[in-house]
């Protein structure tokens, strides 16, 4: 209507959270992850009898600097009238021992069980807050819905961060918090993000404990000092540090790369590891570095299924730290199944020393010289290793040949289909008569090299027997570990 006043012009101006939290010193101009920090509400707790003040223990994983620093934003809310308690991804509730959280409101910050011995933990709990920033733990606990159990997720946060605006609403995130979520995330929102990231540790050593932690705690008070006025003198002597590091992490990385070995996970299969086994400081720069130099290696087009891991034993347990480039696998789906912790290109786990080598596919031997049939099939000779990604697929061409698909060894960028009998020693497991003229008996141990199968029948060696046709129905042979056949191999005690 005429009269009416006009509208106010769309202001230009709009406020990020760099500005909102005072950090315009601090961002990386023209980074493109500035646009990801990020602050948040939680409409999550909307309609729910339950306040923050409300929260009387707190869980937080030992092993993460990001958790305990989520740990602190709690007990920045709560103070001394909350218990602090660290854990791990692998502790029970009956691991808590002193620490009774029946009928209590329980925050998991950063930090979480398998869905088990969570279902345990909500049963106990009067409630129970999951403050998490991990996508497998998102995906793990995708049906956990109990009525008293509050989940907020949050990818594009850190357990930190995003602990910080839960915790102390209305309250800027202090530098370091951002600093250490650049880190955490593997971002560059914050200037010298790498030299930050690889100097934070070598400049505090910052460790927290195991169990229940006071108020008053030492790492508390450290961690206190090191957020003194944002932080900003931290990040700074991080930095320095780092930047100091660089060229000797960078010759660290590679004078270690020369001792790696590629292999492949049994739960996996078509990804490629450069594994280590080496004690080191810097192992997620190192893990870095094998992740590059493999799909360097393997090229562009099996770059998107390598990561680099390193590991070292400890105590009867395997710590292993792994790393992995934009667009290659997700190493926090493997920290998953180990009950460890991660993201996308950056994860760790630990694991029982006996459990290791399991963890893995064994490299095979092959038999006999295996002459390359087709551009996508490998020639190999006798004694060659390969690792078998895949096996028994069977082609219309030959349908009563089955075929394997591996990598050589030696050079993990020859790949391709290898028949399965070329690298499958196989064991009487009984004793099987002769079928009659042509085909020979079978006696229980006898092993048998097969080059070819027709119906029920494998033509091949047997080990101080010679070549022949022998019976293979009905689980008559089965396959040898291929530790037998390396074995066999080594001994000279089969010569075809």
């Amino acid at each position: 209507m005429a009269g009416d006043p006009v509208p106010p012009p769309r202001p230009t101006r709009q406020l990020d959270v760099a500005t909102v939290e005072g950090l315009t010193d601090c961002v990386a101009i023209g980074s493109p992850d500035v646009a990801l920090l990020k602050s948040r509400d939680f409409p999550e707790l909307q309609g729910l009898e339950l306040a923050i003040g409300d929260i009387q223990t707190v869980l937080y994983d030992i092993h993460s600097l990001d958790s305990f620093a989520a740990c602190f934003a709690a007990r920045a809310a709560l103070g001394a009238g909350a218990r602090y308690v660290g854990v791990t991804r692998g502790t029970t509730i009956d691991d808590l021992e002193d620490v009774d959280v029946t009928s209590q409101v329980v925050a998991m910050v950063g930090v979480c069980w398998s869905v088990e011995y969570m279902i345990e933990l909500a049963r106990e709990c009067d409630w129970l807050l999951i403050l998490e920033t991990h996508s497998s733990v998102a995906q793990e606990l995708e049906q956990f819905n109990y009525p008293n159990a509050v989940r907020i997720f949050d990818m594009a946060m850190s357990a930190g961060t995003l602990a910080w605006n839960f915790f102390l609403p209305g309250a800027a995130v202090p530098p370091l918090l951002r600093a250490l979520e650049d880190a955490e995330l593997g971002r560059k929102a914050l200037q010298n993000a790498t030299d930050f990231a690889r100097g934070f540790e070598a400049a505090f050593g910052f460790k927290t404990g195991r169990g229940e932690i006071l108020y008053d705690d030492a790492a508390f008070q450290e961690f206190e000092l090191l957020l003194d006025g944002g932080g900003r003198a931290s990040i700074e002597r991080a930095v320095e540090m780092g930047s100091k590091l660089e060229s000797a992490v960078a010759e660290h990385c590679r004078s270690v790369a020369a001792g790696r070995v590629v292999r492949t996970m049994r739960a996996f299969p078509a990804w490629r590891c450069a594994l280590l086994n080496v004690s080191s400081p810097f192992a997620g720069d190192v893990a870095e570095h094998l992740a590059l130099q493999l799909a360097s290696d393997c090229g562009e087009a099996a770059a998107h299924r390598c990561f680099g891991a390193v590991f070292e034993v400890r105590s009867g347990r395997v710590r292993v730290v792994l790393r992995s480039l934009p667009g290659g696998p997700d190493v926090s789906e493997i920290a998953a199944r180990q009950d460890g912790s991660g993201r996308s290109t950056r994860a760790f786990f630990s694991i029982a020393a006996h459990e290791w080598e399991d963890l893995w596919v064994q490299p095979e031997p092959i038999l006999w010289d295996v002459a390359s049939s087709g551009e996508q099939c490998l020639g190999l000779k006798r004694g060659d290793l390969v690792t078998v990604a895949h096996r028994g697929e069977r082609f219309r061409e030959s349908p009563a040949d089955e075929w394997s698909w591996g990598y050589k060894c030696d050079d993990v960028t020859v790949e391709g289909w290898i028949p399965t009998l070329a690298h499958t020693l196989f064991v009487a497991t009984r004793s099987v008569p002769s079928a009659g003229p042509g085909v020979s008996p079978l006696d229980e141990g006898d092993l048998i090299v097969a080059q070819g199968q027709q119906g029920q029948y494998m033509w091949g060696s047997a080990v101080q027997k010679g070549q022949g046709w022998f019976p293979c129905a009905a689980g008559a042979l089965m396959p040898v570990h291929a530790s037998g056949a390396q074995a066999l191999l080594a001994s000279g005690g089969f010569v075809h």
